[in-house]
């Protein structure tokens, strides 16, 4: 599955919109940030590369920043990166024999703002984010791996420490940009950031499954693949919330159109009654029969 770089940001924010997430380019000095897990840049097309689900400890994902400059102008940005933590960090003696593992970030839409990593300028959280902890330190991702929310813990957006190919103690979690401090990938993104979207205070990062991505992309029927899932907001988010208020899974009082921690506690919840996978994620199609 290859997907052409031209025309990707229309792409990517045509799929944003039926997902049910915020896209940030509502005009110029605005910018939005993808991660798509499992694939890279091949010249001028997107490949897969790797699987989200699978722990290598290599820069195995694609950062994809676009948005508009000044006078409207459109701009497209990709960076080697990773989503997964490294396995040094996952088999850590920090969290050996704790009750919360090494965290992995899951696909969804998660608020961001700007920040301090240590000592470097970067992209902190501004709202909580849904994890997977890996509790038994297998670098797999089960059912019995603890399901967080965690905010104001460090899962930031930055840069590796070192231009190596090896995740290794370069994230426990965190968001990474492969090349360094000083390479030419962070650099650009900072720019981007700091300078051409200066008038932005909240970046929706968007988590995104490359597969996920493709399926929708080559689909004659998008609307197979169109799903809610933690961070989607809008009239279907509401409708799920009220349909699992009316069956005891969540508070009729809560319900606002947000698919936050509540809203994935009771779907997951709902799944597992019901003998579903409990992965928090609903596909449209499947929702008037919930």
């Amino acid at each position: 599955m290859a997907i052409p770089i031209d025309g990707l940001s229309i792409k990517l924010a045509d799929y944003l919109a039926d997902q049910g997430f915020r896209n940030d380019v509502t005009g110029p000095g605005r910018a939005q940030i993808v991660m798509l897990r499992g694939c890279r840049r091949d010249g001028r097309r997107i490949v897969q590369s790797g699987d989200p689900l699978v722990y290598t400890d290599r820069y195995e994902d694609l950062m994809v920043v676009f948005g508009q400059k000044g006078g409207s102008q459109p701009f497209l940005a990709t960076y080697r990166a990773t989503a997964k933590p490294g396995i040094a960090w996952i088999k850590s003696s920090t969290y050996r024999g704790s009750t919360k593992g090494c965290p992995t970030v899951q696909p969804g839409q998660y608020p961001y703002k700007r920040g301090m990593h240590r000592t470097h300028r970067a992209m902190v959280q501004a709202g909580p984010v849904c994890v997977i902890r890996d509790l038994d330190q297998d670098c797999k991702l089960e059912v019995s791996d603890l399901v967080d929310y965690p905010y104001g813990t460090g899962i930031n957006i930055h840069a590796s420490s070192d231009t190596a190919n090896v995740v290794g103690w370069n994230s426990s979690g965190c968001q990474v940009i492969r090349g360094g401090w000083y390479g030419s990938a962070w650099p650009e993104f900072y720019d981007l950031i700091y300078r051409v979207a200066a008038g932005q205070s909240i970046f929706h990062y968007t988590v995104v499954d490359w597969l996920d991505f493709g399926r929708w992309h080559d689909a004659a029927d998008k609307s197979c693949y169109c799903s809610l899932r933690f961070g989607a907001h809008g009239e279907n988010v509401e409708m799920l919330q009220r349909k699992l208020a009316i069956r005891g899974f969540f508070g009729a009082e809560l319900i606002d159109g947000e698919f936050g921690r509540g809203t994935d506690r009771a779907l997951r919840a709902y799944q597992r009654r019901h003998g579903l996978s409990p992965n928090g994620v609903i596909p449209l199609h499947t929702l008037p029969t919930l």
